[in-house]
């Protein structure tokens, strides 16, 4: 019977996340209130509290309650409280975390069996996780793991790999939840002008890794083989956002991927029929995605109280600073890095630190880099990142070698990230 009423409640809440969705995206064209879309997502994050894990209802629940007190307490010192904005503020990311989803679907088939080795087999495996990650987002870590572990165990080079070549992807690809959040949290910040220092990031990354395997025996590494053909879909997608965006310019990026994602995933999908997998997704799979829709909605909240009561108390938390300094970067992107290492999830210390920021008069696109940075930097180097929770529970990784293989990696990459925007911004 419990089996019976949690496929009875899956498939409940993957229609109600699957329609807030279809009604944010709705009310961007036509005269249909977001409070559509926000009774959908808060619907399905009630009916699925339960399931969650106690990691994210302890975070959410901290969140929602923080935020509800701020709210509060701004609302008695006669500050501004937009309720309707903390209940609907996170409804553009998550439609496009379901988006976005619907491309696992599309995920590369096993046929073949090779195994490139060596310094081959590391750039396959790096460019497999970055570049096809970048597009179909964390069902990638679990195609190659799945494929190199053996005995339900990766290398600590194949975990390094990994983990990095799929969080890099967070520095400058549209199709990151990662460049939602940004965006979100940097009005008026444009990915056209986040991708050149993201680019530079990722290839940081990618050299330093190669340097870190290289100083043991990488002629040993196996990998995963890359083709050319599971490019097609990442490229063709790309492509299509950015002449759609180039078309229709008011229409934003996110909005965009949101349409997109789902049709190139129908497109590309390698089940047959396609009704009928699409329709197992939504009743199965598609409820997964709960525990997200409740830290992000619980993030808004919280977000959202921090604005009223600093609005309230427009000199209640300053920084000693008129701009955003290379020095002050360097300071607050290195203090949320650190909470990352904690588990606290990005999107939480981003809610917090966008407000406190904004009076620092910073361009869009300069905040919207050091929110990806810290994304980027951040989950590739926690063990209680999504990915490194998905290396100690699927592989055998453990916390404390997940955080000593990248730690050294932790710190250059948040030099580097500093150097960057010392530079370009």
């Amino acid at each position: 019977m419990n089996q019976y009423h949690a496929t009875k409640r899956n498939k409940a809440a993957g229609w109600l996340i699957l329609f807030t969705a279809i009604f944010y995206l709705c009310s961007s064209f036509l005269p249909l209130g977001a409070l559509w879309a926000a009774g959908c997502a808060w619907g399905a994050v009630i009916m699925c509290w339960p399931a969650l894990t106690r990691s994210s209802k302890q975070q959410s629940s901290i969140l929602f309650g923080l935020g509800v007190l701020l709210l509060g307490w701004g609302a008695l010192v006669g500050g501004p409280v937009a309720l309707k904005e903390a209940a609907t503020r996170n409804l553009p990311l998550l439609t496009m975390f379901v988006a976005v989803s619907f491309l696992s679907l599309t995920n590369p088939s096993e046929e073949d069996k090779s195994q490139p080795t060596g310094r081959k087999g590391f750039w396959s495996t790096l460019g497999a996780c970055h570049l096809l990650g970048a597009v179909i987002n964390l069902s990638i870590v679990f195609v190659v793991g799945d494929r190199l572990s053996r005995g339900g165990k990766l290398s600590e080079r194949q975990t390094q790999v990994i983990m990095r070549g799929f969080c890099s992807g967070a520095y400058w690809s549209p199709f990151f939840v990662a460049s939602g959040v940004a965006m979100t949290y940097s009005p008026g910040a444009q990915w056209q002008h986040t991708i050149i220092p993201g680019l530079l990031m990722a290839v940081a990354m990618a050299l330093i890794t190669f340097w870190e395997v290289s100083l043991g025996k990488i002629e040993e590494f196996k990998g995963y083989p890359l083709r050319m053909d599971s490019l097609i879909m990442p490229i063709v997608l790309a492509t299509i956002v950015l002449v759609c965006h180039h078309l229709f310019t008011r229409v934003h990026i996110l909005t965009l991927i949101s349409i997109v994602a789902p049709i190139g995933a129908v497109f590309f999908m390698k089940v047959r029929p396609r009704m009928q997998a699409l329709s197992s997704y939504i009743n199965g799979r598609l409820s997964n995605v709960s525990s997200q829709f409740a830290l992000f909605l619980a993030a808004g909240v919280f977000s959202s109280g921090v604005g009223s009561l600093l609005q309230a108390y427009p000199s209640m938390v300053a920084f000693h600073a008129s701009s955003l300094t290379p020095l002050v970067f360097l300071l607050v992107s290195g203090v949320m890095i650190l909470i990352s290492l904690i588990g606290v999830h990005p999107v939480v210390s981003i809610s917090l630190m966008a407000p406190l920021l904004a009076p620092l008069g910073a361009s869009a696109d300069q905040l919207a880099f050091l929110f990806l940075s810290v994304w980027g930097t951040g989950t590739a180097s926690s063990p209680l990142s999504g990915v490194g929770l998905a290396m100690i529970s699927r592989y055998q990784a453990t916390s404390r070698s997940v955080l000593k293989l990248n730690f050294r990696y932790m710190i250059i990459l948040w030099l580097i990230a500093t150097g960057v925007d010392w530079v370009l911004f």
